[in-house]
């Protein structure tokens, strides 16, 4: 590609997209911040960088209306419509000084004020541009502009004096308040694509209006920073660093779990969303990237003033980790209760998380013991599903959670030393039973694994050094035992692997018991005596299977008939006919 063709490219796409607008509100956002920055505090005429945003803003909203009216040029006027709702921000952000130095009437004239400016402002761009936004969206839209307003006034020590503890509660509670708010949205979303037809704009739903909502969320982000930046009554905002300009400290109680509530609450909205639509693949989205709440849940910053109230949130509350996983198990059930694919399954998940996840913990190193009661509930609830769907495959996994359970249970009752013994005659009973009464699929490979079990575990009674405590015969019972469940199952059920398990169980009960009763006859006999009566009691067996073999009691097999006694030769030979008596004559 030319110079002059690349040139033209970034020409066109600057002229298609103008960002500049963009621009130059970023750069008027960040000379008022760089005067707030380097300008002592005390003389500050914070009057007038509100005046200067509210100029701003004003001139922006003019610019807005006449390219939409005159012009229709949407592309720009998108925008300037969001930076707008960003300006608004920043008009009450350079309030909070004023809060802090002008009476409780000033304030209240100012706070109503503010939002006043902000509601006129907004309705005469919509009545300029001709966009019609409903009052299912107008009245939450208004709603958020007052909490902006509102915030300030409502936390400044000046207007309400309080302790320091209970505005760092009120700090706490802003993004709830505004978590709240956008409930209000829900009637909004059940209107559906139908609410937003003939808005008077090109876009469509969900374009419009969510995209400027979006916008109220990270306002509301924001906004929550800000307020605890400057009302925290714990620590300095202004920093000296050696014979450097002041600096502001950002070591303020606000942490990323501040917003949990909020991004629960998009949560919901985003699942209304994909409920009204009818869109499975969205919802089932939103399922899958929902445990990505819980990132805001953990620990961002180790500054004394951070960590100091989240201690005091923890020990009122409970952690933000654990405070997100109900919530999730909470989000998970009402979807769920909607039919929302994979909702059932994710809700396992987040109640299981609760096995290692307590009140107290703040990250990995403060999990707690795994608890049993989330495994057992987990199991039971997977159990009940896999009998309802007769799926043998989510019933082997509920029972590996319950079985889970029950290891963490054991150590608090008598049979604490009988540990592995019992959850592993629990486990394989469980197997067996689910792969005799399920007839999917893996219900056999069930049943082939319960089978190959038995003589595995026959081995292991008879020559493990911890089952030598038991008595022999004890022991040899338990074998006989299943070799005669083998013999019943494979008979009643008419399953091969069970005939084969049988097989291998009587093999080892039967040399285990030869191999007693020799060394027991030993003690009594001479060894030569004993060794001629065992192989006289093989010969005799290998003669009495001949037999049976013969009198065809035993199945034939094609190796077998190798031994079979042929008939002579000339008893093969077809006979000839006779000659007829006339042929003779």
């Amino acid at each position: 590609m030319s110079a002059s063709a690349s040139h033209r490219s970034v020409l066109s796409y600057l002229y298609n997209h103008n960002p500049f607008y963009v621009i130059s509100a970023v750069l008027m956002l960040f000379a008022v911040r760089s005067a707030y920055g380097t300008i002592e505090i005390g003389s500050i005429n914070c009057w007038v960088m509100m005046g200067v945003l509210a100029g701003y803003t004003l001139l922006l909203a003019g610019i807005g209306v006449l390219i939409v009216r005159w012009g229709k040029v949407w592309e720009d006027a998108r925008s300037i419509l969001l930076l707008l709702l960003l300006l608004f921000l920043g008009v009450s952000v350079s309030m909070d000084d004023l809060f802090s130095r002008i009476t409780p009437d000033q304030g209240m004239l100012l706070m109503i004020g503010g939002f006043l400016f902000s509601a006129v402002v907004s309705e005469a761009v919509l009545w300029g541009t001709g966009i019609r936004l409903g009052a299912r969206y107008r009245i939450p839209y208004h709603l958020f502009l007052a909490l902006f307003y509102f915030a300030p006034w409502w936390c400044s020590p000046e207007m309400h004096p309080r302790s320091a503890e209970e505005l760092e509660w009120t700090l706490f509670l802003f993004p709830v308040v505004g978590s709240v708010l956008f409930l209000f949205l829900l009637p909004a979303v059940r209107g559906g694509v139908s609410y937003v037809k003939g808005n008077g704009t090109p876009w469509g739903w969900p374009l419009f209006p969510w995209i400027p909502f979006g916008m109220f969320a990270a306002c509301i982000s924001l906004r929550s920073f800000a307020l605890c930046l400057t009302f925290g009554p714990a620590g300095p905002m202004w920093i000296t660093s050696g014979s450097g300009p002041r600096l502001i400290s950002f070591d303020t109680l606000w942490g990323f779990y501040f917003l949990i509530p909020l991004g629960f609450v998009l949560l919901l909205l985003l699942l209304e969303g994909g409920l009204v639509t009818k869109n499975k693949v969205f919802q089932a989205g939103v399922i899958r990237f929902s445990p990505l709440l819980l990132l805001l849940a953990m620990p961002a910053s180790t500054g004394r003033v951070h960590t100091g109230f989240l201690f005091k949130v923890t020990d009122v509350l409970g952690g933000p980790i654990w405070l997100t996983v109900w919530l999730l198990i909470g989000f998970y059930l009402l979807a769920a209760v909607r039919r929302v694919p994979g909702a059932f399954t994710a809700g396992l998940g987040a109640l299981a998380l609760l096995s290692i996840v307590g009140p107290q913990t703040l990250g990995s190193r403060t999990l707690i013991e795994p608890t049993a009661w989330p495994l057992l509930l987990d199991g039971i609830l997977l159990l009940m599903l896999g009998i309802k769907r007769r799926s043998s495959g989510l019933c082997t996994v509920g029972i590996l959670a319950a079985i889970a359970g029950i290891w963490l249970v054991i150590p608090d009752t008598i049979l604490f030393e009988y540990r592995f013994t019992t959850c592993f005659h629990l486990l394989w009973f469980s197997l067996l039973i689910l792969g005799l009464t399920f007839h999917d699929d893996f219900s056999r490979v069930l049943q082939c694994v319960s089978a190959l079990l038995v003589p595995l575990v026959a081995v292991v009674v008879i020559l493990n050094e911890r089952a030598m405590e038991i008595p022999l015969a004890w022991r040899l019972s338990y074998v006989a035992m299943w070799a005669v469940g083998c013999l019943l199952i494979a008979r009643f059920c008419v399953n091969r692997w069970f005939t084969y398990s049988f097989a291998a169980t009587l093999s080892v009960l039967l040399y285990t018991s030869a191999t007693y009763a020799f060394r027991l006859a030993v003690q009594y006999l001479s060894r030569e005596a004993v060794v001629a009566f065992v192989w006289s009691v093989g010969a005799l067996l290998i003669a009495f299977l001949i037999s049976a073999h013969k009198a065809r009691w035993l199945p034939e097999y094609a190796w077998m008939t190798f031994w079979k006694e042929k008939p002579p030769e000339e008893e093969l030979l077809p006979s000839l006919p006779e000659e007829s008596s006339g042929e003779e004559e």
